[in-house]
């Protein structure tokens, strides 16, 4: 009994489907890119919105031993693995004002305690990929959701977390509350 022999034509409708797939993969992210835009304008042109931010660069200027010094900052830090499921690994005194969760009950969960029905999920995982292609800063505006069930709207920049050596390690994510911005007109 022979094995039969693969020939091109039997390959060629993988090829295409995996052509197709990866163009279709390319065209959402770019849609998703447009629409994350749009929010991102309305909240930088809106000017009782600070949109711009120093993102710690190591994972002592996140979250610094110092504990004095990590709940007096005002940003609302988080610092997550850069692998697996990101389980959160520390928070600051403004994240917990913010989201409501105490730092001893989010150490070794996911970020998906704080979102919900109206999350922007794509922009999320956009950011995410956006990061592990190189670039050191990603914003998204998305609806998290609080310990106690209620959401709010908030510009979630994030950037990469490196050892010594240069190796990525953690992700760093800074939430700003931003309230109820205007809908984007399409």
């Amino acid at each position: 009994m022979s094995i039969p022999s693969t020939d091109n034509h039997a390959a060629a409708p993988i090829k295409k489907y995996q052509f197709l797939r990866k163009l279709k993969s390319r065209l959402s992210r770019r849609r998703i890119r447009k629409e994350d835009e749009k929010l991102l304008r309305v909240a930088r042109d809106d000017a009782t919105i600070q949109t711009e931010f120093n993102l710690p660069k190591t994972l002592n200027e996140a979250l610094p031993d110092d504990k004095e010094k990590k709940n007096n900052d005002s940003r609302a830090i988080v610092v997550t693995e850069c692998t697996g499921t990101y389980n959160m690994i520390g928070c600051n005194k403004a994240w917990e004002n913010l989201c409501g969760y105490a730092e001893c009950e989010i150490v070794g969960k996911n970020s998906t305690i704080l979102q919900g029905p109206d999350s922007n999920f794509d922009g999320l995982r956009d950011a995410v990929a956006r990061l592990f292609e190189g670039e050191e800063q990603a914003s998204v505006v998305t609806t998290n959701y609080r310990k106690d069930g209620s959401r709010f709207k908030n510009l979630l920049t994030m950037g990469p977390i490196r050892n010594e050596s240069g190796k990525l390690t953690h992700f760093v994510a800074i939430l700003k509350n931003i309230g109820d911005i205007k809908e984007v007109k399409q």
